[in-house]
């Protein structure tokens, strides 16, 4: 039985694949080169990309300007907790985790990464500000980067010091 399917159907596909060869190559588009496809070998030029200003925008450096505003106010709030939860800490050091005063320090220790979130929510937008603004320096000038890139630096060197504090009180701490 299997060889007679076998006997049957391989000529029968041999017809189909023959009669898609013979098919009406009309209702088919050509292959040929298009003369919309022509202009693309003769060598035309891209009109050139417009220079970017070499001044920053004064958006960019207000964007910047209230950023930063940010990070500095972020880190006052962190300052001013600073203080009560390193006592908070140096009170609960050597407490079993759970006690009152060792759940006191840690509360105080989330007070102080809590306050450190809208910093790194500032420093967050000045990233996606300073790749833009390299990006347009590696094809022009550089203003925007000149703009973006001292509060950059300013808020990581902020948002580092606090984490070097959090990091510290943390192993005061024990957790």
């Amino acid at each position: 039985m299997a060889l007679l399917s076998i006997r049957i159907g391989a000529p029968l596909a041999a017809l189909l694949a023959l009669s898609a060869c013979n098919a009406d190559r009309s209702r088919f588009p050509s292959l040929s080169i298009r003369p919309a496809e022509r202009t693309y070998t003769t060598g035309q030029q891209a009109a050139p990309a417009p220079t970017p200003s070499e001044v920053a925008s004064a958006d960019l450096a207000d964007r910047v300007a209230a950023l930063r505003k940010k990070v500095v106010a972020s880190h006052a709030r962190f300052t001013a907790q600073h203080a009560s939860a390193t006592t908070l800490i140096n009170a609960a050091k050597g407490t079993a985790p759970g006690t009152e005063a060792w759940s006191r320090a840690a509360i105080a220790l989330a007070g102080l990464t809590s306050a450190r979130g809208e910093g790194l929510v500032a420093l967050s937008d000045l990233d996606h500000l300073l790749i833009a603004a390299t990006e347009t320096a590696a094809i022009g000038p550089d203003a925007d980067l000149k703009v973006v890139a001292p509060a950059h630096r300013a808020a990581a060197d902020l948002l580092a010091e606090e984490d070097r504090t959090i990091a510290d009180l943390g192993d005061r701490l024990g957790g």
